[in-house]
């Protein structure tokens, strides 16, 4: 995706006849959600677009199939470890970068013996009035899905350190 990229919301008279829903909604959402948590910021972005994407919207979905296809061989790396498991949470938000709308973006990752095990990218549900509260909306967010990964872990048996 390109750096501060902001694209408009589209008109009927203007609207696609590429399959743009079909390829955010089927295709790229499930890889994001699945196997490639590097891409789920850009879908999260293009996702906003499926009511009346153009094809300026769709010029600019190809580069993440470009990318996919250019990073094959990137994957996620598991490795075990007989020690007690670390449950490691990285939040982050920006601050009223959408300009219809002024809601922030929160974006977090999990990591449990270094490796990680989940991520989020999401719109918050309501505008922040400042850096520190859309940052906060985040670590929230991110606290309540810790909680539910530390009782995941405790019930298949995991000891957390």
């Amino acid at each position: 995706m390109e750096v501060r990229l902001k694209l408009e919301k589209g008109t009927e008279e203007k609207r696609t006849k590429h399959p743009y829903r079909e390829l955010v909604g089927c295709r790229l959402t499930y890889v994001s959600l699945t196997t490639r948590p590097d891409i789920a910021a850009a879908v999260n972005y293009y996702s906003q677009y499926q009511s009346c994407p153009t094809d300026d919207h769709w010029i600019h979905l190809k580069r993440i199939l470009r990318y996919i296809r250019g990073t094959l061989d990137l994957c996620l790396v598991y490795q075990a470890d007989n020690a007690a498991a670390t449950l490691e949470v990285f939040t982050d938000a920006d601050w009223a970068n959408d300009t219809s709308d002024r809601r922030s973006i929160s974006g977090c990752i999990f990591k449990v013996l270094g490796c990680t095990v989940g991520w989020i990218t999401r719109k918050q549900k309501t505008i922040s009035l400042s850096s520190t509260e859309a940052e906060l909306n985040a670590l929230c967010n991110a606290a309540c899905h810790q909680m539910w990964m530390v009782r995941l872990l405790k019930d298949l048996g995991c000891k957390l350190v």
